[in-house]
């Protein structure tokens, strides 16, 4: 049957010093097979060829449209892409990534073979992790290649034990409705919070089980930079958030959420260095006196593994020996592994 493109899909890409990945990216926008596209470049301050590039393909391109603004983060220039984006549904990708060719293709069947109802204006697909040698790192979570509907209940409950996808670059969005909200600015990690503002206004998210967004994880990305105060402490108010959520929305889900609040407060004693575990770090301080204070809540809970709660434990009673015993133990490990 033959695809019908009357309907205006607004791809929104957020440009910073990408310009050995730009390319594949903005090439595999333009190969999707669904074809009415507008595909909306904003190059955040870039000091490569980033910009420059932009415009070359925005030359030979009519459905591109490329903006210039000062460097203000990935949230900023998302924020300017929806300002402008004429598109019947939005959605946005990161210029290190790349989509499959079928992906905005899938992602508007998913909404509108099932009746576009305003209560369900978001579908995803999985992705899949690779390095910058195209090994892949991380398979997508589920691949059955069905199409779900997952109620809020069951999404949030998902995102609580990180069995679900927070990021809006697999995701696809009713226009009028992403249009309602933006992205918080000066912050990282900022698609978890804004996920879970959406779904607290919906009826669930349509999710096929199909891999069709590919992530670059890539020296130098947040992923891989070291520690980073803002996201480590984003995380933490990411738990924060979502646990007001249960309060008022999903009591039912108190363990998950408890299992959430403390599994991101063990990612942020994890990775924090021993010389910012000072008195005069209020995150830090904050962090260590809850998981002190929750240490029955975690220990009883049945969706944190025996690894995660020794951790707990470890970092609990004696944080920075611990944190010294660790670093030497994967010291020794380097070496002979090298």
């Amino acid at each position: 049957m033959q695809q019908d493109f009357r309907e205006k899909i607004s791809v929104i890409v957020p440009v910073y010093n990408v310009e050995k990945y730009l390319d594949r990216c903005i090439r595999g926008i333009q190969a999707q097979t669904y074809q009415n596209l507008e595909i909306i470049l904003v190059d955040d301050g870039s000091t490569d060829e980033s910009g420059k590039m932009c415009d070359r393909y925005g030359e030979g391109d009519a459905r591109i449209r490329v903006i210039h603004k000062e460097n203000g983060g990935s949230s900023s220039a998302r924020n300017k892409g929806i300002e402008i984006a004429s598109g019947e549904y939005i959605g946005f990708l990161d210029a290190d990534d790349y989509p499959d060719e079928t992906m905005y293709e899938k992602l508007y069947q998913a909404l509108k073979q099932n009746g576009n109802k305003t209560e369900r204006p978001i579908a995803q697909v999985m992705s899949r992790d690779f390095d910058e040698q195209g090994n892949l790192l991380k398979d997508a979570y589920r691949s059955s290649g069905k199409l779900n509907f997952l109620t809020r209940k069951e999404m949030f409950r998902l995102l609580m034990l990180h069995e679900g996808d927070s990021s809006f670059c697999t995701k696809l969005i009713r226009g009028d409705f992403a249009r309602r909200f933006r992205f918080s600015e000066n912050r990282l990690n900022e698609d978890f919070e804004l996920v879970l503002k959406m779904l607290m206004e919906i009826e669930g998210v349509y999710s096929l089980e199909e891999a069709h967004y590919n992530i670059l994880i890539r020296q130098g990305s947040n992923q891989r930079s070291g520690f980073k105060p803002q996201l480590y402490e984003a995380v933490v108010d990411n738990s924060d958030f979502a646990y007001g959520i249960m309060e008022k929305e999903f009591p039912g889900l108190r363990r998950e959420t408890e299992r959430f609040y403390y599994f991101q407060r063990l990612d942020y004693l994890l990775h924090i260095p021993v010389e910012r575990m000072k008195p005069n770090n209020v995150c830090y301080r904050k962090v260590l006196h809850e998981v002190r204070r929750g240490k029955r809540v975690w220990r009883e809970n049945p969706f944190l593994q025996e690894k995660e709660k020794k951790n707990l434990i470890r970092l609990s009673l004696c944080p920075k020996l611990s944190k010294r015993v660790h670093g030497v133990i994967m010291k020794i490990r380097e070496r002979r592994n090298g």
